[in-house]
């Protein structure tokens, strides 16, 4: 899969809570964006600006104000938005992401060993193209069983700090890391 040549090229993925932060993002060490937060309204110019900037532009859609998180939802942001991807919890939209020929991104909340257990069966039963795991800093030992499971790359978001743990996380199973940490962005890991 192409995103996932550009993954191995350059692992950080940009997690962005406005516009304003598209401004900060390296034209050279990031490929992937994942919106954060939005809103309806200001969808259009994020992904345009991104667009510009020649960024693959993944929208959480689960923290969008003023859209549902349904089917319709999802040929919107498709068809008029312009998006290339999703990232959310919800496993329904996964399936209808895939129908819009979106990239889908299944978000786990990986607490204990039964959300481990559970996000298992969630990630065989919608089989999106890629998992995000939080918090990423904290369940190191758990990614091994999760990638022993799934034949699916992973991404780790959320606590993760310093590039040590970006590299350490990058040397397992890994193969990027989501942060809104902007200092992680202008890093080196491959």
């Amino acid at each position: 899969m192409y995103i996932e040549q550009l993954l191995k090229k350059k692992p950080i993925i940009a997690a962005i809570k406005d516009i304003d932060d598209l401004s900060d993002i390296p034209k050279d060490k990031i490929d992937i964006i994942f919106v954060l937060r939005g809103k309806l309204s200001n969808l259009n110019n994020i992904v345009k600006k991104a667009e510009e900037l020649d960024k693959l532009v993944f929208l959480h859609i689960d923290m969008v104000k003023g859209i549902a998180s349904d089917s319709e939802a999802i040929k919107y942001l498709a068809q008029e938005i312009g998006i290339d991807g999703i990232v959310t919890t919800k496993s329904r939209l996964i399936k209808d992401a895939k129908k819009e020929n979106l990239i889908t991104v299944q978000r786990l909340f990986l607490l204990d060993s039964e959300s481990l257990k559970t996000g298992i069966n969630i990630v065989k039963s919608t089989k999106p193209d890629f998992v995000e795991v939080l918090p990423g800093a904290v369940i190191p030992e758990l990614i091994g069983e999760l990638k022993r499971e799934l034949d699916i790359p992973i991404i780790a978001g959320g606590l993760i700090k310093e590039s040590s743990q970006v590299k350490e996380l990058l040397k397992g199973d890994i193969l990027a890391i989501s942060t809104s940490r902007k200092g992680l962005w202008n890093s080196d890991f491959n």
